[in-house]
């Protein structure tokens, strides 16, 4: 289990554009094909194979994981063992680095390396309010749940 797969869990694959709950056109694992909302979907008559989603997953994720790794928390973000760093990192995906950025009380508690206090500063926003579930499995790592138990094995889907 790794952060690919946490992603793909939570994002889901889908072939043929949609608009995601925040109005934005999307394709494949989560990834936004225009910056603005209001647009059809219709206006994108694509279809994106799986494997051409999972080259744009792994590059949004290599330039999300450079940017945290030269952002203000580095030393934080570098300092987390692989799961809550995976979580993080699928947190930077769904909603930006810059809006992962905004959750100051939780780096402040991550820096601390008060595990409790970071998944309450999670919980306790407009990303749960919005994702409740998937906020809910991403908390339960950062406080020390391993992504193998947190997300099991899909194989075969």
């Amino acid at each position: 289990m790794n952060l690919i797969n946490v992603i793909e869990f939570e994002e889901g694959y889908r072939s043929k554009p949609y608009v995601c709950s925040e109005g934005y056109v999307t394709v494949g694992f989560g990834t936004k094909l225009y910056d603005k909302t209001g647009v059809s979907a219709s206006d994108f008559p694509i279809t994106v194979t799986r494997s051409i989603a999972a080259e744009w997953l792994h590059s949004e994720i290599a330039i999300k994981d450079l940017r945290l790794s030269k952002s203000m928390v580095s030393g934080v973000y570098n300092k987390l063992d692989d799961n809550r760093q995976a979580i993080i990192m699928s947190m930077a995906y769904q909603m930006g680095t810059s809006g992962l950025l905004n959750f100051r009380k939780m780096w402040l508690a991550l820096a601390s390396e008060n595990y409790a206090e970071a998944a309450k500063e999670m919980l306790d926003s407009k990303w749960a309010r919005q994702t409740p579930e998937r906020a809910e499995r991403h908390a339960r790592v950062i406080l020390g749940e391993s992504l193998v138990d947190v997300y099991p094995n899909r194989s075969g889907k």
